[in-house]
This record gives structure tokens, sequence and C-alpha cells, in this order.
């Protein structure tokens, strides 16, 4: 059940918190009072679009959290597992902070979480039944929503085995739309695929080419001052027979002197060595200096085979890829690309095959569907008129109708419209058509007592579900409210003293203005003589009387044994 609440700075809210019970939770109070407000900021925590609007005037942040208890279901736990967030076997705690930035946060047990996460929990804890839904009640399109919410297990089944053929249908629909495509640019398309295997193939391509390529021509386009850099230098070490002032020349002189004074000194004999290594290592570097100088030849018709190679391999690169890397790999993605091309005809010919057959499958699929739907639907049928004779509706009939609806969708091939007759004589019709709005208020509640013992959440609110009812009808509501209390946590916001008096706990909210230009909501929990004097109130409109406080004690007195009757 939804256990504490905790809301800072929502519209006219400065602070509040309360605590929930299980059973019948109602929360009355005059127009204005904020009752609504405090509907609506569960229904922003469990995902509702976030609007900096109900941020109070003067404060940066709406902050928004609920406790929920007692034991989860093994799907919540699996939700929380693969999220990785810690799960209490005992509690849940769900928090929402709406920043004027737009930097909101949302946490799960004090973890920052996804909004989209708090959505899917939501949907397994809480069900908010607002003023919308009575709009929502009186189109067709949301009628189907309720006949599936009761369908036995094997119906959702179907429903979810629908939903996912008819996802495949589609994929394969888009993949057939494709293919025809292609069929249409077949013949252009392997034209150019095969001109550019044809001019990809003839270069003859070799990996690391380019790179190759590149360093030669670049010696041989700097041959020249290669060549001078290679004979200077090789002239410096080596000198000529004319110059024995060479630095091989120079270092011998050197190497013969210390060996001749070696033996006098260990350290000119380490010394002598490193001279002896210098040496020879200056001798080998002569030697190659020379060697690669009197070998360097240019070849004018190398570089200009050159430059055409690198001219065509650049053009490739323009076409097909930066590297030759690349441009082999895109010579590799149209090869299979022909292939697919010129089994084109035998690929469409399965994909229409997996098409028709999915299809016959879907269809034999939503048929089964629309049998258990027809079943369910007569069962509503009754069960809904039990209902609206327990609401003062002992006149009401109601049908549902299927409506002829060829075309298939991830929901069968069924179009459903839920027909009334309020009153005797009257043919059924669209209930847009005949009904008051006490009527569809107590109809939505008829339908919402059946949902509730399929439904998987434990806590249902209603946001003034009562309206334009009042009398004897107000009482059989509220019977039916505690009702449903019994098995499922209710917090209703009512105006009807007959439903306030069957609270198992009551909350009285008002409007408060501590100074100038400032508005504020707070909330009570009532005590026993408060409740009769709240409704009190509610039966006087507004004004407390001795009668009024004796109808109050009278309701309360006959709500507790409506009660005991349960």
């Amino acid at each position: 059940m939804l256990g504490d609440l905790q809301v800072k700075n929502f519209a006219i809210i400065d602070k509040l918190s309360l605590s929930f019970s299980q059973g019948l939770n109602i929360l009355t109070g005059e127009t204005g009072a904020g009752k609504s407000i405090i509907i609506g900021a569960l229904e922003m925590l469990f995902g509702s679009r976030a609007s900096r609007e109900v941020i109070k005037d003067g404060k940066e942040a709406a902050y928004i959290e609920a406790s929920y208890f007692l034991p989860r279901s093994g799907e919540i736990d699996e939700i929380l597992q693969q999220a990785g967030i810690e799960s209490d076997p005992e509690s849940l705690i769900l928090a929402r902070e709406i920043r004027r930035s737009g930097r909101n946060r949302c946490r799960i047990n004090g973890q920052l979480v996804p909004l989209k996460l708090i959505r899917e929990i939501a949907g397994y804890l809480v069900d908010i039944h607002g003023q919308h839904e009575h709009q929502n009640l009186l189109k067709s399109s949301y009628h189907l929503d309720i006949l599936d919410e009761l369908l036995p297990e094997e119906g959702r089944e179907l429903l979810t085995r629908m939903e996912t053929g008819y996802t495949r249908l589609e994929k394969l629909q888009q993949q057939k739309a494709k293919l025809e495509k292609k069929r249409g640019e077949r013949a252009r398309r392997l034209d150019i695929i095969d001109y550019q295997l044809k001019e990809i193939s003839e270069a003859n391509l070799q990996p690391g080419e380019l790179e190759e390529l590149t360093r030669e021509l670049k010696k041989l386009d700097n041959l020249e001052e290669i060549s001078a850099a290679a004979g200077q230098a090789s002239d410096l070490i080596n000198g000529d027979d004319y110059n024995e002032n060479s630095l091989l020349n120079q270092l011998g002189r050197i190497k013969d002197d210390l060996q001749s004074v070696a033996d006098y000194d260990e350290d000119l004999k380490e010394m002598t060595k490193l001279a002896d290594e210098i040496f020879y290592s200056l001798q080998d570097l002569g030697f190659r200096l020379r060697s690669y100088y009197e070998n360097q030849d240019f070849d004018q018709n190398r570089a200009e085979q050159l430059r055409q190679r690198l001219d065509l391999i650049n053009n490739l690169r323009r076409k097909y890829g930066e590297s030759i890397a690349e441009i082999l790999s895109y010579q590799q993605e149209i090869l299979q690309e022909k292939e697919e091309l010129e089994g084109l005809e035998d690929k469409l010919a399965e994909v229409e095959a997996d098409y028709q057959n999915t299809r016959k499958e879907c269809q034999e699929i939503a048929g089964r569907l629309t049998e258990y739907r027809k079943e369910t639907a007569r069962w509503l049928e009754n069960k809904l008129i039990q209902e609206l004779q327990e609401l003062a509706m002992s006149e009401a009939r109601f049908q549902v109708d299927f409506l002829e609806e060829k075309k298939l969708t991830s929901r069968g091939q069924d179009r459903i419209e839920f027909l009334f007759s309020t009153n005797p004589g009257m043919e059924l019709k669209k209930l847009k058509h005949i009904a008051s709005g006490g009527e569809v208020s107590r109809i939505m509640l008829a339908f919402k007592t059946i949902i509730a013992g399929f439904d998987r959440v434990q806590t249902l609110i209603f946001d003034e579900v009562d309206s334009g009812v009042g009398g004897e009808t107000a009482l059989q509501m509220a019977n039916r409210l505690f009702k449903i209390s019994i098995q499922r946590q209710v917090i209703c916001i009512t105006h009807l003293p007959q439903i306030a008096s069957m609270a198992d706990r009551h909350f009285y909210i008002e409007k408060i203005i501590p100074g100038e230009n400032e508005v504020q909501t707070r909330i009570t929990r009532l005590s026993e003589e408060e409740r009769k004097q709240e409704i009190a109130r509610m039966v006087g409109g507004d004004k407390k009387t001795a009668a009024g406080l004796k109808h109050a004690d009278e309701m309360l007195s006959r709500a507790e044994k409506i009660k005991l009757k349960i």
C-alpha cells in the first residue's frame, strides 16, 4: 500500500506530510483548498509530464516522495534487479524533484533512475482515476482497453502473441517494400556495381602499397639533395688521395697515440678501447656512405610511373575510401550486394512467403482473441448490470457491441463500442449520447469495482469520482468504495458526506493565508470528533449547525453498521 507521502514547494503546498492507511482513505475540504493538487503531485511522482509551473513561487524546486509498503510482486523485484537498484523486501521509496533549471531528478530507494523506470514500477503500484477518465469512458477507443483488462489468462497470452506477431508482420512488410524498391532499381544498380568492381579489380591494389609508393617518390623527388649530403659526408669521413686531414685519418692518429701510452694507465686502456670502437664504426659509416653515394641514379621513368600509380590510387580513394584497406573493404561490400541483387527474386519470394504465413498466423490468433473477447463481453455485461443495480441504476442496460473491422492491428481485428440504456424503453446508445454526469461517475465506478478484482495494483486513487451524485445514490457509491477498499487500498477525494462517513482514515485539507500575498495548503488527519464536525460542515453546505452535527453523528453510526455487514 501507499504509506507516507511528503510534498514540498508544489503549487500552493509549502510542506506537507501525511500517512495513508490500508482501507478507505478520504480527503475532504473546501473548494479551492488544494485537494486535487495532492492528486496532481502523486500523478507527477508516478511519471506524468513535469512542468515548472507546479513549483511554488519563489522556490527553485518541488519535491515529492512516497513510501510503498507490504510485500511486492516478483515483477517489481525483477525490474529493480535488472536496473541495479537495491531492493528492500518491505518497502519501496519513490522520489521526484522538479527544478526550474529543467534538471529534474528521479530516485528509487535513494538511487538516481530514469523517469521511464518510475513509470514502469508505478504500473504495478497504483491506478489514479481522475476526471479525465470520465472523458475516456465516452471514447470508444478506451472500451477495448477495459475489456482486455478483464480477459482470462489464455486471452492475455493471445494478446501478447498478437502484439509479437503483428510486430513481425510489420517488419516483414517493411522488408518487402525495400526489396521491391531494390527490384525496380536492380538493373541500374548492377551496372554501377560492375563498373566499380572492374575499376577496383584492374587497379590490383595491395595492402600497404600507398605508403610504400609515397616513400619511394619522396626519395626520387629529393635525390639531388640526398646525393649531395651523402657525398659531402663521405668526403669528410674518407677524404681523398690529396687530403690527409679526413675525419678517419685524424681519428686513426688519435687511436695510435693512445695505444702507445695505454700500458701506463688503466684509465687510458678504457679510452683506447673506446677510440678503437669509434674508429671502426666511423670507418664502416664511411664505406657505406661512399657505396650509397656511388649507387644513386635518378630514373626519370620510374618517377613518372610512381606519379601515375599514385594518381590512380588517389582517384579511387576519392570514390571509394580514404585508404587502400577501405577501398578493398568497399569492394567486398559491393560484391555481397551484387550477390544479393542477383538473388533478389528468390529473397523476395522467401520474404513474401514468410509474410503470408505470419499474416495467416496473426489472423488465426485474432480470431481466437475475438472469441475470448466475446465470451468476456457477455460476462462483463451481466457483471456490470449487477454493479449498476447496487448503485441505484436498476433500470440500466448494457451491451458490448462488436463492430465489423477487417483491418488487422497489433490488438487483433476487433473494434467495440459500449452501449447503454439508463431508462426503461430507451434503445441502447453510445454513453455520450444518453448518460448524465452522475451516471457516468457511477458507471466508471462500476467498471473500477470489476477491474479491481483483476488488476495487479494494490492502490486505487479517485479524484471526485462522485461528481454529479447525491442522495441514496451517494450512499450506494460509498458502500461500493468501501467494498473495494477491503481488497485494495483506496484514496478518495470527495465532497459527499455519505462517502466521507465510510472512511477508515479521514484527512481535512484547508487553505490558509499566513501572510500578505501568501497562500498555503494544510492537511490534518481528523479525530473522530473532528470527523463529525467536518461531516456536519459538508451536510450543511459549509455551515455547522446543531441539526448538521446530529445528522453527521447518525451518518457515522450508520456507516459503522454498514461496514460490519459488508
